[in-house]
Order: structure tokens, then sequence, then C-alpha cells
């Protein structure tokens, strides 16, 4: 038997490694360059050499300078790297080295490029979401029917997972119907994915989960920084990293959050 903390720190290197991906896709695809090539310094134009290109370590050495021009590299590269490694050793931890945990290593990747991109340019990708959603989908029935997956063999998992959809979705789409100055068309296709993700996990109310987080994070997570930034209530922050952040936190811990308030009535 591999040790548990063998797998969440492989998991972690592996996230670490992928981090350093995730900061390329975060940087090319909104403006629509080649995702194929290797990395340049945003500030001179170089090919980062493969040694200067080791997740979190060659920035350390580097004094998070670049070695060709010598201007400072900024610390959201490391920063996104560490969050990819921290993602992966959680999915690890929580469903093991399985078809699962691969499913929901790669599921939290693409919300931490998603969220990247809309703290920058308030923006969505239709050319990441919607491939998350095929492909998610695909990764979702074949772990259903698996019998070492999460539904163990048991397909009705993906009527959850539908389920989980249309609800995280249709209320989205509602909100935006209502208050379209407030929610995006972004964020609506992005709750599909998410409530599919999260009903196949938990059903209708492990999605419903995630929306509380996520507009409990938004609110008052989001009226803190807002504050900070020395705006008012009208500052606009883009929604998609608290949909991000609540929907992983519903994975990782809702059903225990879920149990916790069921209790209370």
């Amino acid at each position: 038997m591999i040790p548990e903390w063998f797998e969440v720190g492989f998991a972690a290197v592996l996230g670490l490694i992928f981090g350093s991906f995730a900061t390329a896709f975060a940087y090319r695809v909104p403006r629509r360059e080649s995702l194929g090539g290797r990395s340049k310094c945003p500030n001179c134009d170089t090919t980062i050499r493969a040694a200067d290109n080791v997740p979190v370590i060659s920035y350390l050495l580097l004094r998070g300078k670049c070695r060709n021009c010598g201007q400072v590299i900024s610390p959201r590269y490391p920063l996104i790297e560490l969050t990819s490694g921290a993602l992966f050793a959680l999915a690890a931890w929580k469903f093991g080295p399985t078809l699962t945990g691969i499913t929901y290593a790669s599921f939290f990747w693409i919300l931490l490029v998603l969220t990247v991109i809309d703290l920058e340019f308030k923006l969505l990708p239709n050319r990441i979401v919607f491939p998350a959603l095929y492909a998610g989908w695909a990764l979702l029935v074949a772990d259903a029917l698996l019998d070492t997956g999460f539904a163990m063999g048991d397909p009705a998992a993906l009527r959850e997972a539908a389920l989980g959809a249309v609800v995280f979705g249709g209320f989205l789409f509602l909100v935006a119907f209502i208050y379209p100055a407030g929610m995006g068309m972004g964020d609506v296709k992005l709750a599909l994915v998410l409530g599919s993700f999260l009903g196949y996990l938990g059903g209708i109310g492990l999605a419903v989960t995630g929306m509380f987080l996520s507009f409990l994070f938004g609110g008052f997570l989001g009226a803190l920084i807002a504050v900070a930034r020395g705006g008012g209530r009208k500052t606009q922050i883009p929604f998609g990293p608290w949909l991000a952040l609540g929907t992983v936190t519903a994975v990782l811990f809702g059903e225990g959050l879920l149990d916790w308030y069921l209790e209370l009535f």
C-alpha cells in the first residue's frame, strides 16, 4: 500500500508542474496567442530557459528577476504554481489516486486558470469554459461507469450531475436576467460546469451549498476587498473567482457543512 502522504505529496509536485502551464494559459488565452511554444519573459520577450522554468524554485533562485533583462517578474507566477500544487494535493487527499481524483484535480486546475483570467480581464473565455464542460462530462461519464470511481458503476450520479447543472446554471441565469449589470453570461455558462461537478458528488443539495458559499464569499470577502481598495459599493469585482472558491470549498467540505446545517433544524 502506498502511504497517503506520498500520494498527496506526489499530487502536489504534479500540481506545481501544471501550475506552470496554468500561468501560460492564463496569459495567452485572453490575448489570443498560440498555446504552443516556450514561455517568454513578459518584459524583454526572451525565451525562458528550461532550467529557469522550474516551478517556484527558479523564481526563488533568480530572486524574482529575469536572467536576461533583470526586470522584476510578477510574484503571481509562483503564487499560481503554489495554488495549483495545493489544489492537486487537496484532490488527492479527498479522492485518492483514482479517476475521480484526476477528474477533480483537472477541474480545480481549470477553475484556477479562469480565476486568474477573470481577475485581470473580467472575462471567462468560451475557449476554456465550453471545452471544460464537454471534457468534464466525458470524465464524469467514465468515472460513473467504472466500479473504482466515485459512483461505483452507478450511472444515476450522472442524473444528479445534470440536475446540479440545471439548478446552478438556472439560478445564475435568473440573477443575470433580473440584474444583468451584476451577473454576466460568462458566469452563467461557468455555473453549468460547476453544477455538474457538484451535482455528481452530492446532488442538488451540494450544488445549492456551492451556490450559497459562492455568494457568501462574494458578498463578504468582495466587500472587504472593495473597501481595502478604497472603493465603494459600486466597485466592480468579477464574480468568477468567488464561484470557483465556493465550488472548491463545497467539493472538499460541502457534505460536512450541509450535514452540520441540517442538524441545526
